[in-house]
This record gives C-alpha cells, sequence and structure tokens, in this order.
C-alpha cells in the first residue's frame, strides 16, 4: 500500500451530508479544501460516543463501516489543522485516542481506493455500538 494518498474516509460529523452542530466549522473547512467522491464503506466497527462516532478495527470480516470518501485538495496542509482536531500531534508518540492510518476502502460504484481515515484505538469503553454501521447526525 502506497503511503501516499490524498484520499481521505470520513463516517461521523465530518461527513458532507451532517448538520449536527459539532464539527460545523471543520466540515466547512474540509468542505472548501477537498471533492466528494461520494458514499463508500470501509471494514470496521461503529461506536456511539453520545455527540459523535468512533470506528474501532473489525472484530469480523462482515464488521462494516459507512461513510463517504473526499479527495484533498492539499492533504498536508489539510492534516495540519484536521490532526489536531482529532487529537493527534505530529511526531509525537502518546496515547491518543484516534490514529490516522491508511485503509483501504470501496466506492459504491464497487472501486476499491487506499484512503486515510481517523480510527479510534482507546478503549471504547462502554460505548453503544452502532450496528448499521452508519452515523445519522
Amino acid at each position: 500500500m502506497s503511503s501516499e494518498t490524498n484520499l481521505l474516509f470520513v463516517y461521523g460529523t465530518l461527513l458532507t451530508r451532517a448538520h449536527g452542530e459539532l464539527g460545523t466549522d471543520m466540515r466547512a473547512r474540509l468542505k472548501k479544501e477537498s471533492t466528494s467522491l461520494g458514499e463508500a464503506t470501509i471494514p470496521g466497527r461503529l461506536f456511539s460516543l453520545g455527540t459523535f462516532p468512533v470506528m474501532l478495527a473489525p472484530a469480523a470480516p462482515s464488521d462494516t463501516v459507512h461513510g463517504e470518501v473526499l479527495r484533498l485538495a492539499d492533504p498536508e496542509s489539510v492534516f495540519v489543522w484536521l490532526d489536531p482536531y482529532e487529537g493527534i500531534t505530529p511526531g509525537h508518540k502518546r496515547e491518543g485516542e484516534y490514529e490516522r492510518v491508511r485503509r483501504s476502502v470501496r466506492l459504491a460504484s464497487g472501486e476499491e481506493l487506499v484512503a486515510w481515515v481517523y480510527l479510534y484505538v482507546a478503549d471504547a469503553m462502554n460505548a453503544p455500538p452502532i450496528p448499521s454501521g452508519r452515523w445519522e447526525s
């Protein structure tokens, strides 16, 4: 898998269709700096932390998260402000909640691409699962 990709998979408050107050500014900024390639899926599990979801690695082959793939105009400049929003500090290995990783995603057309995704790596504790794998905000 190439380390270079200008694609980002979003599954919660950053979805272009999201309408919740949380993430409004980031969503608007992201919309200016990207183009949506449409709906997509990724292997994973979705949990609710109340006002936003978190995605964990899949536990079974059938675990699927629904979201959207965005093509970033300038990934380097986007991640300068998006990583801190997601709690990631570049160059620091810390015990954070998220890691930005590359994963295979499948567009609605069936095409498979490699995109960045923010994967929740902290303990989801007793967060309720979202069995549909789809965040409705």
